[in-house]
């Protein structure tokens, strides 16, 4: 098998989640609730198994004390603070194309609603035509 360092470094970074949650614990500790909090659409589920995966890779470490409940706050290793200028490098790029990528991103929402609508409406459609059936199969 060839030696491939994208592909390996996004086996370890790559999909939606994981680099905004290095991105999240750039600057601080951060416990599962502020990191949840921090990361706008991610389910509980979602952020538990991301998290799983990155301390399993070494990019986090998870810390568990109990004080009167139990606290887990996580932060990254000195691997995962080596990912800081990966991360730097996409907030300037997505800060620099902010107007681009904005635009690119709406026209995909307009495309995909308009999907939607046009899958709905054949929906409907088939609906009406069931029905209509039905309503014949009554009358004879």
């Amino acid at each position: 098998m060839k030696y491939s360092p994208v592909a390996n470094a996004l086996k370890l970074i790559g999909g939606k989640w994981k680099i905004m949650i290095l991105d999240s614990l750039l600057s601080k500790h951060m416990r599962f609730g502020e990191l949840k909090r921090s990361l706008n659409g991610i389910t509980s589920q979602m952020l538990s198994k991301q998290l799983k995966d990155m301390e399993r890779d070494k990019l986090l470490i998870k810390k568990i004390s109990k004080v009167e409940t139990l606290n887990t706050e996580y932060s990254l290793t000195e691997f995962g603070k080596s990912t800081v200028p990966i991360v730097k490098s996409l907030i300037k790029w997505g800060t620099f194309n902010k107007k681009k990528i904005t635009k690119v991103i709406n026209n995909d929402v307009a495309l995909s609603e308009s999907s939607f609508l046009q899958e709905r409406v054949i929906d409907l459609f088939h609906d009406e035509i069931r029905l209509k059936n039905l309503q014949r199969k009554k009358q004879i």
